[in-house]
């Protein structure tokens, strides 16, 4: 056999083994090597957001231990944020909230006081005492003769310790404003009457007639 005919053999060889291995691999002979699993990677950033994603933040003011923002839980309701803010306080009004109430993130749980007119009658007196002692002076201080004490400075409420019922108790502040001065002082301590400025809605006029009322310790 001379080489031009070993080569001719050669590649008929060649062939005839490239098709074999063909047939073998579609009639499923021949094993595939299996294929690569596809890895997934979650980095922390997803696992941190997945985590807030199964938590609500929830905002619980009025009659209760200790109001603030608190992360609950989702799907967590009105007694679970009452509960996380320390309950209701024994002055708390507890039929005027919904406590089966189903929250979501930037809810806000309010519980209401039981309504006290003390402090709106110190608030009466001290401004009925004020505006008696003018009248006095007015007329050679007859009211002070006949020994009334109206001398006396009025009872002052402390920015610092008040509670949002003494704060609601003052002349133009209402609920909204209250809650300001309650979380201004979380962040720092009043350490002058006119810190108030600072608080959204109290101007100067507003100050003047708070300053008889309040004080700072």
């Amino acid at each position: 056999m001379d080489n031009r005919q070993k080569k001719l053999a050669f590649v008929v060889v060649l062939l005839l083994g490239c098709v074999a291995t063909s047939w073998l691999q579609d009639a499923g002979l021949v094993k595939q090597p299996p294929p690569k699993p596809i890895i997934t990677r979650q980095t922390a950033g997803n696992n941190e957001k997945q985590a807030k994603e199964k938590t609500i933040q929830v905002y619980v003011s009025g009659a209760v231990g200790a109001a603030g923002i608190y992360e609950l839980p989702v799907g967590a309701r009105a007694v679970d944020a009452v509960a996380a803010a320390g309950g209701m306080r024994q002055d708390a009004k507890s039929d005027r909230v919904n406590m089966a109430k189903k929250l979501k993130d930037g809810s806000h749980v309010y519980v209401p006081f039981i309504k006290n007119n003390t402090n709106n009658k110190r608030v009466s007196a001290n401004s009925s005492q004020a505006g008696s002692k003018v009248k006095g002076q007015g007329t050679g201080g007859a009211a002070q003769a006949g020994g009334n004490s109206l001398g006396q400075a009025p009872d002052k409420v402390n920015l610092n310790t008040a509670t949002q019922a003494e704060l609601m108790a003052l002349p133009g502040i209402g609920e909204a404003t209250a809650n300001r001065i309650i979380a201004l002082r979380r962040v720092r301590s009043f350490r002058r009457v006119e810190d108030l400025l600072q608080v959204r809605g109290i101007g100067q006029a507003k100050l003047a007639k708070l300053r008889p009322y309040v004080q700072v310790d």
